[in-house]
C-alpha cells in the first residue's frame, strides 16, 4: 500500500510513514481543537507540491469567509483555487435538499473527473444529520465504502466529544481515527493530538502535545525524534574554575546539565557566569528566562563581576523573556529553535524548568524538557537548565529528565549563618568529583572551595 505524507511537521513520524492510500481517515475533537486547520494544512500544503487536491465543504459559509478566517495561515495559498491543482467543492444546503445519495453521486461525478490525489470533506458530520440513527448508518457505511474506490487520501473532519466519538458509526468504518482535545490545565487550554485507530499499519499511541501558530499544527515533537544528535569530545569551561576542575575541565561540548537547587542556592548565578565565559570565547549564547527582564538580568551579571551589556547589545548574547502569564510551550520552543539556527547560538541556559510544570501536565512537562533538551543537543548547542526544588539541609532525589549532567545546589544551615554546597551528581560518559563541595558567591561569581590539592 502506497502513502502520503500527511504534510504535517512530526505527524508523518507518528504515523510511520504517513497515511496509507487509497484511506479514509476521520479528523475528530470538539470545537476549536484544530480539525480544519489540520485538513487545509494537509491539502493546501500538498497543492503546492503539484498534487491535485478537493477541499468540499459542507459549510454554509462562502469561499470569502473561508479565505478571511484562513488567509492568517501562512499555508494558505488562494491563487492555488486557480492553479488546478487545488478545487473547491461547496455543499449548499440546497444539494442536500434534493438527497444524501444524489450528494454522493454528484461528488462521485466531480472526483471521477477531477481526479483528485487527497481530498478533504469539511464536517462530515452536517451530511446526513437530518436521518435517523438507522439511515445514517447505512449512508455513512456506504459513503466510506465508495471513499476506498477512489484511489485518493480522503481526510474527513467531524465535530466530536472523546465518549461520542467512541459511540459513532464513523469512528467504525474509518480506516483511520485521530483524535484532537483542547484539554484544560492549570486554567489553560493544551492542545493534543492523539491517533487512535489506523488500519493496516503502526503507529506511535499516546497524546501528543502541539499548538496552532501561523505556520498551522505544530507539534512540540516537531521532527526531534528524526534528528541526528552529533559527537562532541572536546570540553568547554563552564565559567567558574572549581567547576571545571569538579567535572574534568569543563562540561563535553554540546551536551545539558541540569542545575538543581533551592532559591537563592545560586542557579542563576551558575548559568549567567556559563554564558558570560561563552561570550568571551566568541560563542553566541541565550539566556532564556522567565523570572527577569533583559536590564535585570544584565544588572545581576554586573553584581558578580560580569559586564555583559556590551555582549547583549552586539547580538553575542540573547536575553529572551517571556512572562509565564504569556507563555505557550510549544511556540516558544519554536521560537527558540529559530534564533538558534538564525544566530549560530553555541550555549543556553534556561532559568529556570519550573514554569513548565506550572502550565502543563507532569507528563507533558517532562516530556517538553526532555525534548528541549534533544533539540539542543542535535544543534550541537551545550545548555544548562536551572531548576528550583524545596528542599534546604540535605540532598533529594532530583528529576534529570534524562540530562547529560546534573549538579545540585544545597543550603545547610548553621548557628549563625547559611552554607552553601555544589555536588555533581552524575556526568554521563566522564569521571567527576564526587565530593560535597561549600562555595560562596562572590563580588567575581562563584567561589568553589576544593581540597589543596586541587
Amino acid at each position: 500500500m502506497k502513502q502520503m505524507s500527511s504534510e504535517i511537521d512530526a505527524l508523518d513520524t507518528i504515523l510511520k510513514g504517513g497515511f496509507p492510500k487509497p484511506s479514509a481517515i476521520l479528523i475528530a475533537g470538539p470545537a476549536g481543537s484544530g480539525k480544519t486547520t489540520l485538513a487545509m494544512q494537509s491539502i493546501f500544503s500538498a497543492s503546492e507540491k503539484k498534487e491535485v487536491c478537493m477541499y468540499v465543504t459542507s459549510l454554509n459559509e462562502p469561499i470569502t469567509m473561508v479565505n478571511k478566517f484562513m488567509s492568517k495561515l501562512n499555508f494558505y495559498n488562494i491563487s492555488l483555487l486557480s492553479s488546478g491543482t487545488m478545487n473547491y467543492i461547496p455543499i449548499g444546503t440546497e444539494s442536500l435538499d434534493k438527497g444524501i445519495y444524489t450528494f454522493m453521486w454528484n461528488l462521485e461525478e466531480s472526483i471521477e473527473k477531477i481526479k483528485p490525489d487527497r481530498i478533504v470533506i469539511d464536517p462530515i458530520t452536517t451530511i446526513g444529520s437530518t436521518l435517523d440513527e438507522e439511515a445514517k448508518r447505512r449512508f455513512y457505511y456506504d459513503l466510506f465504502l465508495r471513499m476506498k474506490k477512489w484511489d485518493a487520501l480522503v481526510i474527513a473532519t467531524g465535530e466530536f466529544t472523546e465518549d461520542e466519538l467512541l459511540k459513532s458509526d464513523l469512528s467504525h468504518v474509518a480506516d483511520g481515527v485521530i483524535y484532537l482535545s483542547n484539554d484544560e490545565n492549570n486554567k489553560r487550554r493544551v492542545h493534543h493530538l492523539e491517533v487512535l485507530k489506523l488500519r493496516g499499519q503502526g503507529y506511535i499511541s499516546g497524546k501528543q502535545p502541539f499548538s496552532i501558530t501561523e505556520e498551522g499544527i505544530v507539534l512540540h515533537r516537531q521532527e526531534l525524534t528524526e534528528m541526528e544528535i552529533p559527537h562532541f569530545t572536546d570540553r568547554v569551561s563552564t565559567g567558574i574554575e572549581g567547576l571545571d576542575i569538579m567535572t574534568g575541565n569543563g562540561v563535553i561540548r554540546g551536551t545539558s546539565t541540569l542545575i538543581s537547587g533551592c532559591s537563592g542556592a545560586g542557579k542563576t548565578t551558575i548559568g549567567t557566569q556559563f554564558i558570560a565565559e561563552g561570550a568571551k570565547a566568541e560563542e553566541p549564547g541565550m539566556i532564556v528566562s522567565f523570572i527577569e527582564s533583559e536590564g535585570q538580568t544584565i544588572a545581576n551579571a554586573s553584581s558578580i563581576g560580569h559586564d555583559i551589556r556590551d555582549f547583549v547589545s552586539s547580538g553575542v548574547i540573547k536575553v529572551i523573556f517571556t512572562s509565564m502569564s504569556c507563555l505557550e510551550a510549544g511556540e516558544h520552543a519554536i521560537n527558540l529553535r529559530s534564533i538558534i539556527k538564525k544566530e549560530n547560538i553555541k550555549r543556553i541556559f534556561i532559568d529556570d524548568v519550573n514554569v513548565f510544570s506550572d502550565l502543563m501536565t507532569p507528563l507533558d512537562a517532562k516530556d517538553h524538557i526532555r525534548l528541549l533538551s534533544e533539540m539542543f543537543r542535535s544543534n550541537g548547542v551545550t545548555s544548562i537548565f536551572a531548576q528550583r526544588t524545596d528542599n534546604i539541609n540535605g540532598i533529594q532525589n532530583v528529576e534529570d529528565y534524562g540530562m547529560d549532567a546534573s549538579v545540585l545546589l544545597s543550603l545547610k544551615e548553621e548557628e549563625n549563618h547559611i552554607d552553601k554546597t555544589l555536588t555533581v551528581i552524575k556526568m554521563r560518559g566522564s569521571s567527576h568529583d564526587t565530593g560535597i563541595r561549600q562555595f560562596e558567591i562572590r563580588e567575581t561569581g562563584v567561589d568553589i572551595m576544593l581540597p589543596s590539592s586541587d
